[in-house]
């Protein structure tokens, strides 16, 4: 038996082609029992409120939150002075004992070179190299602020294709409850057919196993939500089984995708495949300039770019010396107390394979990083160029069903039937035409959250709303 896919992107439960009348019934009574199995005391989820939970609560986002505190907590001690040294000891203590006042005499520790000794050092940075540390700290808080907004934007697009895939699946169902009038009619009509001898027998057994293949194609239905569900509440870390109800299209969205009034739609050409005329995108290029001034993504880049930029001239200052001053006071008990200052800086011996090698690797990643960001810019700009062909493809696809095809098919699936139940048609083209009603009907919504879905897409690369 040939089959139609109903489905186009995430969802392909394929639906015989002809026995679409029966499957309906089927269809509504597992609809009923998924919805008297609901928690009857759930409420209606906006998905306002579902994305503000979202933000709330994701795991994803609060452990991108704590390592933007994490970063800018690093910044003060990047640019902090290492800590200062106290000392304290005893200097010159002979390993004998040492007699006063001649032989015979007491002994004490030590002798007149003895002393206890108490002082502090500092290490002295060469200018600079605490800025160019605390530049480099704020520019890696900066890249991960941007990646907390890049993870938001992702949670939030998950949450609204989830949320319209729910959508597109509770309206599939819904068309296969309103289908179910239809259909019993068309069962009621070929029993009594065949009970007054003007109808074959062939006729109600194959209506008979096409309602049994509903079955299938319903139980498929309801398993795909059960799994899409699961999916939002894993992304709004609550339990799988909480239900989600009612779930629509925001009125911006849905007016983007076609206009209420059907007459209005005009398209941009008599052309064949061409696009509906009055997009709600601003121009291709606009659009693409806009991603690459606002997305996260790229000011997580620009961030890490100026923090290694600052650790290129960190790195340059390497070779340049820290000063190590330290200061003494000895107390000595047969001598004067003595006063000890000393200056220690570090001899470069081996410049040209340390210092010299750490500034090339610096430099080597900062040219690297420029060529990867270069390399992002592209792609950004392809993949908003995808999302807005495929925004624009699913608009005219809406255009399609809402101006002609949905008209035509109800049309003929009307006529079909009447002329059935006058014996004027078999129940092969009454099945043929409500199936095919069926599936355009659905695919109008399938086009619906798809269109929902790219749009949500678009606006996680951009950064933001890029409807006119």
């Amino acid at each position: 038996m040939a089959r139609i896919n109903i489905f186009r992107r995430d969802a392909c439960i394929p639906l015989p082609s002809a026995p679409l009348c029966t499957i309906l019934f089927v269809a509504c009574a597992v609809f009923a029992t998924r919805v008297s199995a609901q928690d009857a005391s759930t409420n209606i989820s906006s998905l306002e409120a579902l994305l503000a939970r979202a933000d709330s609560v994701n795991p994803s986002i609060q452990a991108a939150r704590e390592r933007v505190t994490a970063a800018r907590a690093r910044v003060g001690p990047a640019a902090t002075w290492p800590d200062p040294m106290l000392m304290a000891g005893i200097q010159n203590l002979p390993l004998g004992k040492t007699s006063v006042g001649g032989h015979g005499g007491a002994t004490l520790p030590g002798d007149e070179m003895t002393m206890k000794i108490v002082g502090i050092s500092q290490t002295i940075l060469y200018p600079g190299r605490l800025s160019l540390r605390r530049q480099s700290a704020e520019y890696e808080a900066q890249a991960l602020a941007a990646e907390f907004d890049a993870e938001r934007l992702d949670v939030e697009r998950s949450v609204r294709s989830q949320y319209f895939e729910l959508f597109y699946l509770d309206k599939a169902i819904e068309i296969a409850e309103r289908n179910r009038g239809v259909l019993a009619d068309v069962i009621q009509v070929t029993e009594a057919h065949y009970a007054a001898g003007t109808g074959g027998q062939q006729d109600v057994l194959k209506a008979r196993v096409d309602a049994a293949r509903l079955g299938e194609t319903a139980s498929g239905l309801l398993e795909q939500r059960r799994t899409v569900l699961a999916e939002l509440n894993a992304t709004l870390d609550r339990e799988s089984s909480t239900a989600v109800t009612n779930p629509a299209i925001p009125q911006r969205v849905s007016n983007a995708a076609i206009e209420s009034d059907v007459s209005q739609v005009r398209f941009s050409s008599q052309d064949l495949g061409a696009r509906v005329a009055g997009s709600p995108l601003p121009p291709l290029a606009e659009v693409q300039e806009l991603a690459v001034k606002q997305s996260p993504l790229l000011r997580e880049t620009d961030a890490r770019l100026q923090a290694q930029a600052a650790r290129v001239a960190l790195a340059r200052k390497e070779s340049k010396p820290d000063v190590d001053l330290s200061l003494q006071y000895g107390q000595r008990n047969y001598r004067p107390d003595m006063i000890s200052a000393v200056v220690s800086v570090p001899i470069p011996l081996h410049r040209g394979s340390r210092q010299g090698q750490e500034i090339l690797e610096a430099r080597s990643e900062l040219s690297a990083m420029e060529a990867d960001k270069r390399a992002q810019v592209n792609a950004i700009r392809a993949q908003v160029a995808k999302l807005v062909s495929d925004v624009e493809r699913e608009r005219t696809e809406l255009a399609l069903y809402a101006k002609g095809i949905l008209p035509q098919g109800s049309a003929a699936a009307t006529a079909s039937l009447a002329s059935y139940q006058s014996g004027k048609t078999d129940l092969l083209t009454v099945l043929d035409n409500q199936n095919t009603l069926f599936t355009y009907q659905t695919a109008y919504y399938r086009a619906l959250a798809d269109f929902a879905k790219s749009l949500a897409e678009l606006e996680q690369v951009v950064g933001g709303e890029v409807l006119r």
